[in-house]
């Protein structure tokens, strides 16, 4: 059975004690120690575990090979938490060793949690090849609250802007709360992207262009303003900075997230475990963005 942990209010962070997941546990650090909420570092281990072909004689002669699975990667978890509180004075970090699937126990766990933070990654992934790996790609599609992803080219500049991207969607509408709320708490600009692809107002019933069609710039942006404008109102003095762009969503978030500390975007769904996919824009901004991509829903989904 597999464990549920402790989740409520704090920053819960995955790993698999790969040099990847070292860069998502330091940047959940950060932002823990930033905010003053404990960090809870979780490693899964198999409920069955199969031992490798290295540590078969090991496991034969140990008798009970969960039991001392579990024992040494609490040692090597424990050694892993006083780096961390050595780095960050102050910080309570916690540790669990978690029994299951760890794409199963992150999700379960960002129920409560105010996020959950796993590497893109897991530790054999080629380095050249930009993609979600199997943990990273399941927590994200089935989490219940935010999940942030630190990928191996995302690589965060604090003092940049906190970039949102929105269209009108309840998605939208959550993704830009939390980055305002992320924007203030870091005293950063808040970038807010709405992009559109000319695309689809191509071609007309018959055929044939219609362009004549067109939504004008200033119309969408007048309109992107008035869905930002609660926003304003709950954070005063935030320095918001409204962007349309034309072109596809995707490519316009990425190429904003150069020089961004953090890059937030909705994920469409179902929810819970019923085969919940993201979107095509989530999906490649997850492959591609420089930044770390915090990727939320909305509220209820």
């Amino acid at each position: 059975m597999a464990t549920t942990l402790d989740a409520r209010g704090k920053i819960v962070v995955g790993t698999d004690l790969s040099g990847r997941a070292g860069v998502a546990v330091d940047w959940a650090a950060e932002r823990a120690a930033k905010r003053g909420v404990p960090l809870l570092i979780v490693m899964s281990v198999p409920e069955v575990p199969i031992p490798r072909r290295s540590r078969m004689f090991e496991a034969l002669s140990t008798g009970d090979w969960p039991n001392r699975l579990t024992e040494m990667a609490e040692d090597k978890i424990n050694a892993l938490k006083d780096k961390v509180a050595e780095r960050h004075p102050g910080l309570t970090v916690e540790t669990a060793v978690a029994t299951g699937i760890a794409s199963y126990v992150l999700a379960q766990a960002s129920k409560t949690a105010d996020l959950v933070v796993v590497g893109a990654r897991g530790e054999h992934a080629p380095l050249k090849v930009r993609a979600l790996g199997g943990t990273a790609d399941a927590v994200v599609a089935h989490a219940h609250g935010p999940v942030a992803v630190v990928t191996d080219h995302g690589i965060a500049t604090p003092a940049g802007p906190v970039v949102v991207g929105v269209d009108d969607s309840p998605e939208a509408d959550a993704a830009l709360k939390i980055a305002a709320d992320e924007a203030a708490a870091n005293g950063v600009q808040l970038r807010v992207i709405h992009a559109w692809d000319v695309a689809p107002w191509m071609m007309g019933p018959m055929g044939v262009t219609a362009m004549q069609s067109l939504p004008p710039i200033e119309t969408l942006k007048d309109g992107v303003e008035v869905f930002v404008e609660p926003v304003r109102d709950s954070h005063p003095g935030l320095d918001i900075d409204v962007k349309v762009i034309e072109g596809r969503p995707s490519a316009a978030l990425v190429e904003a997230s150069v020089g961004a500390s953090v890059l937030v975007v909705g994920s469409r769904g179902l929810g819970g475990f019923t085969g919940l996919l993201l979107g095509s824009t989530s999906k490649e901004v997850l492959r591609d963005a420089e930044a770390p991509v915090i990727v939320t829903r909305a509220e209820g989904a």
